[in-house]
């Protein structure tokens, strides 16, 4: 089962790769050393949201909906292709923090527990 650490080391590597292999780089936020410090905060997003003090702490934030409408979110972002500075810096940090969020919810859907669809709101 994905603990804190599991969760932060997956956030940080998902968080890194995507920021190599982006073809629209930031500067700031495609920056080796800052795309895994975010990844892996976000990766543990979850569970600060909700935190796993019980084996049924997954509710809404660890839901399926959240799942699906999070991919729909980060395909999206990364279709996007901003003109400005800002903007592709905002583009680079949804990018690399959705994509630690999913790695998250991925990790804890391998589990026996798996996610609930929607969990309480």
């Amino acid at each position: 089962m994905p603990n804190a650490n599991t969760h932060m080391l997956v956030g940080g590597a998902v968080s890194f790769t995507a920021a190599l292999l982006d073809k629209d780089k930031h500067p700031v936020s495609h920056h080796i050393a800052m795309a895994p410090i975010v990844g892996a905060f976000i990766g543990r997003l979850p569970d600060i949201l909700e935190p796993a003090i019980h084996p049924n702490h997954r509710q809404f934030f660890h839901g399926v909906i959240v799942l699906a409408l999070l991919t729909v979110g980060v395909l999206k972002v990364y279709q996007w292709s901003p003109e400005e500075p800002f903007n592709k810096f905002v583009r680079g940090m949804l990018l690399v923090s959705g994509l630690a969020y999913l790695s998250h919810l991925i990790c804890d859907a391998s589990t026996p527990k798996g996610l609930p669809l929607i969990g309480k709101l």
